[in-house]
């Protein structure tokens, strides 16, 4: 587990040189900030580095194995699988969008937001290969296909109208426990991950002033019945949950100040509560005033 440490030092390093390399030849000098940003991306890999060691790996090194557990079918009905394209996907749009702040240059923002992003998802998969768990080659894939869409985005101006985001409320199961044993990350039944629409940015010109700009579609996934502290006793059967709904458009929020406009693109990966309809399982659609769960 310690060479899985050194490698992620090491890529992080290799990055912070690479945006040294290709901005310097158009920058004479740094600014505080864009050394500020760079200290602070070394700085929050190593703590993420180690935080997972002590989480996940600490006491607890196997031999190198890899598992496949069943994609969208598995144990969690795929959502762990969404996350893993979210987590990657909205990384590395808040890498995108710092570095600009920063005012780094176009290709320097590019590398970043994706080398990083894929350095830390294998640097995970890696350690897990050697761990408890296994390496999964699905969830790189679906890091992956985060990233690659976070840069499609950037790319191809159709796709900014479509994003992902997510929600969360704690689950009924771990309220009743008091919260006791929670983790975000293991609360499945309380994340909803969401495509979004920009309804008024897709409508043709003459449509555009009868849908307001801050307003979007969405359809959201997620499960019910997920058990994670007590997985193999029985309990009610493990279900999909859908979601239709409003999204509010942060983005469209005008503000004068760059560093503002840039943390509204941040906190627009986050869905807030609004009205829609919800649909467990074989159950019929029902109206909630405010998707939750």
């Amino acid at each position: 587990m310690r060479s899985v440490q050194t490698l992620i030092l090491f890529l992080t390093t290799l990055l912070a040189q690479g945006v040294l390399a290709q901005d310097s030849l158009s920058t004479p000098k740094f600014s505080n900030r864009q050394k500020i940003i760079m200290g602070s991306l070394v700085l929050q890999q190593a703590g993420s580095m180690y935080l997972e060691y002590k989480w996940w790996w600490e006491h607890n090194y196997h031999d190198f194995h890899h598992e496949n557990d069943g994609g969208l079918n598995n144990y969690s009905l795929g959502i762990d699988k969404v996350g893993h394209f979210y987590t990657s996907y909205m990384y590395s749009n808040l890498l995108y969008e710092l570095m600009k702040w920063g005012k780094f240059s176009e290709k320097s923002s590019e590398w970043v937001s994706v080398a990083l992003p894929f350095a830390w998802a294998l640097s995970i998969e890696v350690g897990d290969g050697f761990s408890k768990f296994a390496f999964s080659s699905q969830d790189l894939l679906a890091n992956s296909m985060g990233i690659a869409y976070a840069l499609a985005q950037r790319k191809v101006d159709v796709l900014q109208k479509f994003k992902f985001k997510y929600s969360y409320y704690p689950s009924p199961y771990f309220r009743e426990r008091d919260m006791k044993g929670w983790s975000l990350v293991s609360d499945y039944d309380g994340h909803i991950y969401w495509l979004t629409a920009d309804v008024h940015g897709l409508l043709p010109k003459r449509f555009k002033p009868y849908w307001p700009k801050y307003l979007n579609l969405g359809a959201g996934y997620g499960i019910q019945n997920f058990r994670p502290l007590d997985p193999f006793t029985d309990g009610p059967m493990l279900l999909r949950k859908f979601h239709i709904g409003f999204d509010y458009n942060l983005a469209k929020i005008k503000v004068s100040k760059p560093g503002w406009q840039a943390l509204l693109k941040m906190a627009d990966h986050y869905h807030l509560p609004a009205p829609g309809f919800s649909k467990v399982g074989g159950d019929n659609w029902r109206f909630k005033a405010l998707l939750l769960q």
